[in-house]
């Protein structure tokens, strides 16, 4: 092997190390990118989470200061009982029908968390299969798959041609 031949062979070598190596870190970053998607997907839903809660208590705070005024005033026009029970009953039932809607708007915010979240993990997937079909494009193109042929594969009717790649006299194809 010319001298020529054996440097263009190893530098081809070497960017084939190099695209090896650069593919490797390019994968740890889409699953360190991932990871992060992850814990932000986390984070959010225990925010949404802890809001819901806050507007309940808040909520609730505010219906004991309606019932607690509710039964004073009551109290102070003399009324004991039914009017002050139906009263009651409404601001409970307005209170519950708030709360059915906060847990059914609870549960659309994480439905939206979660579909962005498996989203987010299709295009990570996507990326790492992409980054692996262009490590193995760029394997298999830099590799001479002429060169495994035999030369009087490439020979036609009319005039016979030799392998440019291969000098027939110093390669054995195995046989």
């Amino acid at each position: 092997m010319d001298p020529m031949t054996a440097f263009l062979l190893s530098m081809q070598a070497a960017g084939m190390v190099s695209s090896i190596f650069g593919a490797k870190s390019q994968g740890k970053f889409i699953k360190l990118g991932r990871q992060l998607e992850k814990e932000q997907f986390e984070t959010n839903l225990q925010a949404i989470k802890l809001q819901s809660a806050e507007a309940s208590l808040d909520e609730m705070k505010q219906l004991r200061q309606n019932i607690g005024t509710q039964i004073a005033v009551q109290a102070a026009k003399g009324n004991r009982g039914g009017v002050s029970y139906s009263g009651i009953n409404k601001s409970s039932a307005n209170f519950d029908s708030d709360e059915r809607t906060r847990r059914m708007n609870l549960l659309a915010k994480e439905s939206e968390l979660r579909a962005n979240n498996v989203l987010s993990g299709l295009h990570s997937l996507q990326s790492e299969t992409q980054l692996g079909q262009s490590l193995t494009s760029t394997f298999l193109n830099s590799i001479q798959t002429t060169s495994l042929l035999k030369p009087e594969w490439f020979q036609t009717k009319s005039k016979p041609q030799q392998n440019k790649w291969v000098n027939p006299d110093n390669f054995s194809w195995g046989y």
